[in-house]
């Protein structure tokens, strides 16, 4: 099961459903979009995989969805589960990477993660970089907390 945060413009949250299920519907008709109670942030279940749910979804224009963010590791909301996700995906090799974190709905819990996410890759060499190739984003919705490796801006849709 695949879990996707997707943004959008509040106001436009409908349309930017209808946007990602015209698309991921013919690969998986039991996918499920929610609305979150934050403004313009929908969570996308589905039954594929989230990098191939991904994948599809890069591969359309739209004209309402912002970002789209597979949760390639789905953890606790806690820094601890974080920390550890993140060793997990961090590629033997990385000399820099981005660091995009965005935590809604557990008052501050994205700038303690960023202390330690920070002081992780430190300790491992690793440079905190805008402009590295690769990115590590942090995307949490209330108690959904997911961890992905992505190349730099490949969220972006707009």
């Amino acid at each position: 099961m695949g879990l996707l945060i997707v943004t959008c413009s509040p106001g436009n949250m409908g349309l930017c459903e209808q946007e990602i299920g015209n698309i991921l519907y013919p690969y998986d008709p039991d996918i499920r979009i929610r609305w979150t109670r934050h403004k313009g942030v929908l969570i996308v279940d589905t039954r594929l995989d989230p990098m191939e749910a991904f994948r599809k979804l890069r591969s359309s224009e739209y004209g309402f969805v912002r970002r789209i963010v597979p949760l390639q590791k789905i953890v606790d909301p806690s820094v601890e589960s974080i920390i550890r996700a993140v060793e997990e995906i961090l590629e033997y090799g990385l000399d820099k990477v981005c660091l995009r974190i965005r935590i809604r709905g557990i008052r501050g819990l994205s700038s303690r993660v960023w202390n330690s996410v920070r002081e992780l890759l430190t300790r491992r060499g690793i440079r905190v970089s805008r402009d590295a190739p690769k990115c590590i984003y942090i995307e949490g919705v209330d108690q959904i907390i997911g961890v992905s490796l992505l190349g730099n801006g490949e969220d972006r849709v707009v």
